[in-house]
């Protein structure tokens, strides 16, 4: 039985080879994929990680607009040198036919350089050296004329101190202050001539008053007239220091309108330098 049932199996079997065999779809699903990733190229690590989209977006406007604004500066360029009266408007520019006419040589342009230098040494400098001797015998001269000015400013000063006989002295007015029933000489006003052959220094004043012989009265002369060269006239002020008081019951005969009035001028050391003896209005008027 076993041996006869064998080779029945055995035909059982052969009938199965030859059927197709049922698909399975899982099996052949890893298959294809496993056979697409080994035909991929398989990418470096990180390279999903480093690549970037870069995104170029163009603005015709921008473009328009600076072309716009070049034509516009080069159009106010060339407007300023057409109104700066240029017949060009491209800038000079050298000629160099010159350099390529038939007289030229092999050496052109050192010849036209040499030219260019003879030229130049050719013209004559003596209008300038006129002009520069001018101005040089000028300024001698102007030198010349100035000389004796500093030497006289530079001789010393000389002062008259003693022998007065050459001064003049007026007296022009009273400053005065009548208090009703008696009066105040606050100040006077003068005038000094000096034809002495130095300058005087007067210092101060000694004035009697008529009916007042018994007192004298000092005060310094003014600012102005405290130093007086040779030939000049000063006219000044003086303030009678402290006043002096007048009474007509002093006066003699009591008329105040002529009253005499000695003024002596003095130096430092109390010399006399000049002095007048005049009639002044005293009066309340």
């Amino acid at each position: 039985m076993d041996s006869e049932e064998q080779p029945r199996l055995q035909g059982k079997n052969d009938i199965f080879k030859d059927l197709p065999k049922p698909k399975q779809p899982q099996l052949e699903k890893v298959k294809t994929q496993s056979n697409q990733s080994n035909r991929l190229p398989s990418k470096p690590q990180g390279q999903d990680k480093e690549s970037k989209e870069f995104t170029i977006t163009l603005r015709p406007w921008k473009f328009v607009k600076g072309f716009l604004i070049l034509v516009l500066l080069l159009g106010v360029f060339f407007a300023g040198r057409l109104s700066a009266g240029e017949s060009s408007i491209l800038p000079d520019l050298p000629d160099f036919s010159t350099y390529f006419s038939s007289d030229s040589g092999p050496s052109g342009l050192a010849t036209g350089d040499t030219e260019e230098a003879e030229a130049a040494e050719e013209v004559p400098a003596e209008p300038v050296v006129e002009e520069n001797a001018t101005e040089e015998t000028q300024l001698a001269e102007d030198e010349t004329a100035a000389l004796p000015a500093e030497e006289a400013d530079d001789k010393p000063e000389k002062f008259v101190d003693e022998e007065y006989s050459q001064v003049s002295l007026s007296l022009d007015g009273v400053y005065k202050e009548w208090k009703g029933t008696w009066g105040k000489i606050k100040g006077v006003k003068y005038t000094i001539t000096n034809n002495e052959v130095g300058t005087i220094k007067p210092h101060h004043f000694s004035m009697i008053v008529e009916g007042y012989e018994d007192g004298e009265k000092h005060f310094e002369v003014g600012i102005a007239s405290q130093r007086i060269k040779s030939e000049k006239t000063v006219s000044d002020e003086a303030a009678v220091t402290g006043g002096f008081s007048y009474s007509p019951v002093t006066i003699p005969d009591g008329d105040l309108t002529k009253v005499r009035i000695s003024l002596f001028l003095l130096d430092v050391n109390g010399e006399t330098i000049a002095f007048v003896h005049q009639d002044m209005d005293l009066s309340g008027n």
